[in-house]
């Protein structure tokens, strides 16, 4: 039988509700959604051929078209059968976290004609469930289909741990080591290294050399060094006149 290809669950669960003359203002009840969500829904059903609606002063008559009727007659006889390997895969993309249809069709590239007539499948044989809200409807593993499918982790989780552990990863910390003078190794005549890594035989500049030096020998001689130049002013201003002794 040739299937309407934009066939979903919830038009074969709505097809299933309908009874001969099922008023649309008291048909939200089953569906646990607002009127205005059951009239949009019925409304899709409409316009692919699948009910037929007659408006009349306060009420309208919905009833199951012929294509309805047999489109509900072959998922209902497809029911029946034993599960196959699709039916079993289907159950696995539900367990893993997919809950609507669109996400089913889309992790497994499913026609949606097929996947709509194997997932009442599994509902009516227990397998799986539905629960519709707000005009939606969502899928749920049962416990009859989880001993069948076995424990399948969620692809979202699985995402979620990469990044988490992705950010937790440390990051190496560069030590700066400053240059540290040993003053024996500036007065000698080999060359100064630093004091904590002087394994790797740095060699230091001849200006580092020379300034480590002047230091050394000015702190050392500084005394001497100003009575020098004490003595130096003192002749100076001899020789110029400015004082005699």
């Amino acid at each position: 039988m040739e299937m309407p290809k934009d066939l979903t669950i919830l038009d074969l669960i709505v097809l299933e509700k309908i009874e001969k003359d099922s008023l649309m203002e008291s048909f939200s009840g089953k569906l646990y959604s607002s009127f205005f969500d059951t009239a949009s829904i019925l409304g899709t059903l409409q316009v692919k051929q699948l009910v037929s609606i007659s408006s009349a002063i306060g009420r309208s008559v919905v009833n199951r078209s012929e294509l309805g009727e047999k489109v509900l007659l072959y998922a209902e006889e497809k029911s029946s059968e034993p599960l196959d390997g699709l039916d079993h895969v289907i159950l696995k993309s539900i367990a893993g976290g997919n809950k609507v249809f669109e996400s089913v069709k889309n992790d497994l590239n499913l026609r949606s004609d097929d996947l709509a007539v194997h997932l009442y499948k599994v509902i009516k044989q227990g397998y799986a469930d539905y629960e519709i809200r707000a005009g939606k409807l969502t899928l749920n593993i049962t416990e009859k289909g989880f001993k069948l499918t076995g424990y399948v982790p969620k692809k979202q989780n699985a995402q979620v741990e990469q990044k988490q552990s992705a950010q937790i990863q440390p990051k190496a910390i560069e030590v700066k080591q400053t240059k540290q003078l040993d003053i024996k190794s500036v007065l000698s005549s080999a060359d100064a290294t630093p004091a904590e890594i002087s394994e790797e035989g740095k060699k230091l500049g001849a200006l580092d050399k020379f300034i480590g030096k002047l230091s050394y020998f000015v702190g050392k001689y500084a005394p001497y060094i100003i009575v020098v130049i004490l003595l130096l002013i003192l002749l100076a201003l001899y020789l110029t006149g400015y004082i005699a002794f």
